[in-house]
Order: structure tokens, then C-alpha cells, then sequence
């Protein structure tokens, strides 16, 4: 596990694609935001706002991206090869969920570290401690997420699945627009959205609000039950090798 760990992570991170899209994009959006909207005496507070909302939106764009990748290696043959190592089934899966985790890494560090060092983003070190274990582990479900549209994509399909997952969250979930200006109905739906909570309870850290357990609980409701499909489409995987 830790050798193909060690792998994937290394080949993800000398991929430019990676760094320009799911790393580079949400520091830019949050320099470009910040510019047009965290302007007047609110300055301060839209700052975090959006810092926390461009951070969790990259965070859940390169965790998804995983899908794709599993795809192409379903289509190759990579799992039928991995099959015959004594790596378990439990073990994959397990390691493309860490993978998931460590590729939302880099949005998270560079969109805090811009937040911090170029727009004056002011938090003692719990509360940034705070804020970024909250983000991170927010990823969760989106990790077993992207492992589920790979399960079921084709090499073809999963980078377009992949992106319309990204956009449906972030937008209707309230990271990309603020979820308050959605119609009612669809605030309901919102608040039944990893990325809404996501979003919200990290923000709640920079505040130094509680964390809801309405929150953890939709986070790990999706994560609980994507986590079951992912291991029964796994097995089904195996079943036709």
C-alpha cells in the first residue's frame, strides 16, 4: 500500500495539468474574488469568506479527479494487474481515498498561504489549525465520490462526470455563490450537500463558532454510503476478472 501510495501521489504531482487546474485556478479566482467583492469596512470578513470557499473548491476539484484516473485504469488493465499482487481489495481502495486526500493538499496550503501572506488574512495558529482540519477533512466524501465515478465512467466519459459533479456541488452547495441566494427549495437541497457543509463549518472555525452536528452528519451520511457503493462496485470489478 505504501509503494503504490508513494507512486500515485508522485506521478499526480508531476502532472501540469494538476497544477494549473486544480491548484492554480482556486488561488486565482480567490485574488481575482477578493479584489471585486472584499472592498468597504466588511473587507476583512469577506476575505476569509471566500478564502475558505476557493480553498474547498479546489480541494474537492482535485479530489474528484481521481475518477478519471481510475477509469483509464480500469480500461488499461491496471486493477486486473494489481490483483495479482497481495495488495487487497480494501488496501486499493483505501489508497486511492488517501491519494484523493493528498492531491486537495496543495489547494488548500497555497489559497491559505496567499490569504495570508498577500491579503492580510489575520488568524492565531488554533484557528488556522481549525480551519484547515475542518477544509480537509471535509474532502472525505468527495475522495469516495471521485473513486465512485471512476467505478462507473469510462476513460471517455469520467473527466466530463467529474467536472459536472465539481460544478453541481460547488454551485449549488454554496462554495462557488453564496448558497442564500438560491431559492428556497433549492437552499434545502443545499444544506443535504457535502460541499455546503464543507464550506460551512470550516468557516464557522475562522469565526470560532462550533461545528454543527446536522453538518457531520450529512458529511458522513454521504461518505458512509458513497463508501458502500464504491466496495460493492469494486467487488463486482473483481467478480468479471
Amino acid at each position: 500500500m505504501g509503494a503504490l501510495l508513494l507512486a500515485e501521489v508522485r506521478r499526480i504531482y508531476r502532472s501540469p495539468r494538476f497544477l494549473i487546474f486544480t491548484v492554480g485556478f482556486p488561488v486565482v479566482y480567490f485574488v481575482v474574488f477578493t479584489g471585486i467583492f472584499a472592498t468597504g469596512p466588511d473587507a476583512a470578513a469577506a476575505t476569509v469568506v471566500l478564502m475558505v470557499n476557493m480553498a474547498a473548491f479546489g480541494a474537492i476539484s482535485a479530489s474528484l479527479s481521481t475518477g478519471g484516473r481510475v477509469a483509464v485504469e480500469r480500461s488499461i488493465g491496471w486493477n486486473r494487474q494489481l490483483r495479482l499482487t497481495p495488495l487487497p481489495g480494501w488496501g486499493y481502495v483505501a489508497t486511492k481515498a488517501a491519494v484523493s486526500m493528498l492531491v486537495a493538499l496543495p489547494a488548500l496550503v497555497l489559497v491559505f498561504a496567499v490569504a495570508g501572506v498577500l491579503k492580510g488574512v489575520d488568524l492565531d495558529a488554533v484557528t488556522w489549525a481549525r480551519v484547515f482540519l475542518a477544509a480537509w477533512l471535509g474532502v472525505l466524501p468527495f475522495a469516495a465520490i471521485g473513486l465512485l465515478l471512476g467505478l462507473v465512467a469510462s476513460p471517455d466519459s469520467a473527466q466530463g462526470m467529474s467536472m459536472v459533479t465539481m460544478l453541481v456541488f460547488s454551485l449549488l452547495g454554496g462554495v462557488l455563490i453564496p448558497a442564500q441566494v438560491l431559492p428556497s427549495a433549492m437552499v434545502s437541497v443545499a444544506h443535504l450537500l457535502p460541499s455546503y457543509w464543507l464550506a460551512t463549518i470550516a468557516r464557522g472555525q475562522a469565526s470560532g463558532d462550533g461545528v454543527p452536528i446536522e453538518g457531520v452528519a450529512v458529511l458522513l451520511a454521504w461518505l458512509l454510503v458513497v463508501g458502500a457503493g464504491v466496495a460493492v462496485l469494486y467487488r463486482r470489478d473483481a467478480l468479471r476478472v
